[in-house]
């Protein structure tokens, strides 16, 4: 009897404490954009431009990092994750780009007169050995649209790990900016 009930506080004090020794999950890495040009020494008459808000498809627009798999099959990273979501991410890199840019001066009210940037973030992952991000935009000046597009940027990567994988989405977003502020001063 005296081993019976030994051996049931044995296990009641495995039970309990056993959930201590359970290994934590490792938290994963975080990443955000940064914007790596020069900046402008000299900025002569740039145009003024507001830039929205920027939007982005609900499928883009969250902190996972989206990689297609197989057959269009749908995945993220387990091991890393933005810092913030894309369409902020991707809006905080504008900035930079546009502040980095003689031709540009961004403002933060709209007046009548100023150039108003608009634009959606379609697509931002991984796919086999490369990685995309497509935005679409439209640049307006009081209400009167002066240009529009899309614009597709594509990175490839050597190994699959998050970092590397993160790196040439960075580069692809960099890109994109660069060829943005190509198209529209």
């Amino acid at each position: 009897m005296i081993k019976i009930k030994l051996f049931c506080i044995a296990i009641f004090v495995f039970l309990i404490y056993g959930c201590s020794f359970k290994t934590e999950a490792k938290a994963p890495i975080k990443y955000d954009f940064y914007y790596n040009q020069q900046g402008c020494v000299a900025k002569i008459n740039p145009k003024k431009i507001y830039i929205e808000n920027v939007k982005a498809l609900e499928l883009v627009d969250t902190r996972q990092i989206l990689v297609y798999a197989d057959k269009n099959q749908i995945k993220y990273l387990n091991d890393a994750r933005y810092a913030s979501l894309p369409s902020e991410m991707f809006y905080k890199a504008l900035l930079k780009g546009f502040y980095a840019n003689c031709n540009a001066k961004p403002v933060f009210t709209y007046n009548k007169g100023d150039l108003k940037l608009s634009v959606k973030l379609l697509a931002m992952h991984a796919r086999d050995n490369y990685a995309e991000i497509s935005i679409a935009y439209e640049l307006k000046q009081d209400e009167k649209v002066l240009k529009s597009g899309i614009i597709e940027k594509r990175n490839s990567f050597e190994d699959k790990s998050s970092s590397t994988i993160f790196n040439a989405i960075n580069k692809s977003s960099n890109e994109i900016i660069d060829e943005l502020l190509i198209q529209i001063l």
